[in-house]
């Protein structure tokens, strides 16, 4: 992770050109996976609070697309919010 020794780590939110597309939907995925796993790691590692704050960017950009009723992602995509929510949790 580029960047994160230093507490600048700079990871671009993935950006859905094409909500119908279902492989495209999975950045959102994407993005909930990383706020999940960043949380994690923040709270493991003292020393990488600053996590947080990029999670909190992936986590709060992606949540708003969760509550269409188009299929490509609906089906699959709350389980890795839930994830990702309960590390933000124990944070």
């Amino acid at each position: 992770l580029p960047g994160i020794e230093s507490g600048t780590l700079d990871i671009e939110i993935g950006k859905v050109s094409d909500r119908t597309d279902g492989k495209l939907v999975h950045i959102d995925g994407l993005n909930l996976s990383r706020a999940w796993v960043l949380y994690g790691l923040a709270a493991q590692y003292p020393q990488y609070s600053n996590l947080k704050e990029t999670a909190d960017a992936h986590i709060t950009n992606t949540l708003p697309n969760l509550v269409a009723d188009d299929y490509a992602g609906g089906h699959w995509l709350g389980s890795f919010a839930i994830y990702a929510l309960q590390n933000a949790k124990n944070n």
